[in-house]
């Protein structure tokens, strides 16, 4: 029997959600899996930028207690005519979740995707980058009897989304010799050329190196004929409203390799907060290509890498997609995960909580 009363209630609007924000930051704190990328400072102004009038996030509740938290809005596919259930940050964010304390259970968690699924008007259920790790995937493998998309059936299936690319933290003298001696090649050649310095922003500075991204990503970009996520102003006005909050919150990494004080490379990055085993989430990385042939980013990796490493970081985890400096860096593949599944004909609804 599942301790009682257990509660299920919605947030419908974007001002319930602000009011919910002290909540979930309490919850997230509690979480010690949910990375940054479920925390309110990520994926509240996400919201503000990308999200729809269709909120429909669900609070688990055990007396008046916060215990679990499902993000989810109804996106609404033109192309496909289609309106789909998806988590907070789709598109832009590579793990998602929900949030969820110590002694929530797994049935819980199952029940509260029922109250979703149930509530609001769908045609699919889905939520992509799960890590290996969810509670909320485990809540589909161990609660739903997932089979294979092929079996024509609409039942929730699991199948592999795109993998993050990770290894250990380490110093510089603690990488493997190749890479170590390629980054202190590119050191001492940018060294001649002057003072190289690793900057970390604070409250003070952190609009000019935001700045300096956006430059360089676009020129970055624009070499290839190509312009880059950060000339959507969404996604910028998104990341100027997160940055400061996750700046308070200790969960921010941006830095800025300079030469002679000119900003030559910047990294956007992410860290958990205090736990035992902390990953730093590699967000976006641009660097100066008038300064290619010093090669500006392999040596920002380098620097931060061995900073998070000084910092008590155990992981490096640069995220999706398969650039070919990953490779370089002996980077091993972490699985992620997505569940979805089709809405149900009434009858097929019925005969659902008939099992359940």
């Amino acid at each position: 029997m599942l301790p009682q009363p257990t509660e299920y209630r919605f947030l419908r609007t974007s001002e319930q959600l602000d009011r919910f924000v002290p909540d979930w930051r309490r919850l997230w704190e509690r979480d010690r899996t949910a990375s940054p990328f479920q925390s309110p400072d990520w994926l509240v102004p996400w919201w503000r930028q990308f999200g729809s009038d269709e909120l429909c996030s669900v609070v688990v509740e055990h007396r008046g207690e916060v215990v679990g938290f499902l993000p989810f809005y109804v996106y609404r596919d033109t192309t496909k005519q289609r309106r789909q259930l998806l988590p907070l940050g789709v598109g832009t964010t590579d793990y998602l979740d929900g949030v969820f304390a110590p002694g929530c259970e797994t049935e819980e968690i199952f029940r509260a995707v029922k109250a979703l699924r149930r509530e609001v008007e769908h045609d699919e259920f889905c939520v992509t980058q799960l890590p290996g790790h969810s509670r909320l995937l485990a809540a589909f493998k161990q609660k739903s009897g997932c089979r294979d998309l092929g079996s024509g059936e609409k039942q929730p299936f699991v199948s592999q989304s795109e993998g993050c690319s990770r290894m250990p933290a380490a110093t510089m003298a603690q990488l493997p010799q190749k890479i170590r001696r390629n980054a202190m090649y590119y050191r001492n050649r940018a060294q001649r050329c002057g003072k190289l310095e690793l900057v970390q922003a604070d409250g003070s500075n952190w609009e000019e190196i935001f700045a300096e991204l956006r430059r360089l990503h676009r020129e970055r970009w624009q070499e290839r004929g190509e312009e880059g996520v950060l000339v959507d102003e969404r996604v910028v006005q998104w990341h100027s409203e997160a940055i400061p909050l996750l700046l308070q919150a200790g969960l921010l990494r941006l830095m800025a390799l300079t030469l002679n004080h000119e900003v030559i490379a910047v990294l956007y990055s992410l860290v958990d907060g205090e736990r035992e085993e902390r990953t730093q989430y590699f967000y976006i990385t641009a660097y100066s290509p008038k300064h290619a042939e010093l090669r500006p980013g392999t040596l920002l990796i380098a620097y931060a890498v061995e900073h998070a490493a000084q910092e008590g970081v155990a992981t490096i985890d640069m995220l999706r997609g398969n650039e070919g400096y990953k490779e370089i860096w002996h980077m091993d593949k972490a699985p992620t995960w997505c569940v979805s599944q089709l809405k149900s004909s009434p009858l097929e609804s019925q005969a659902e909580e008939t099992a359940a």
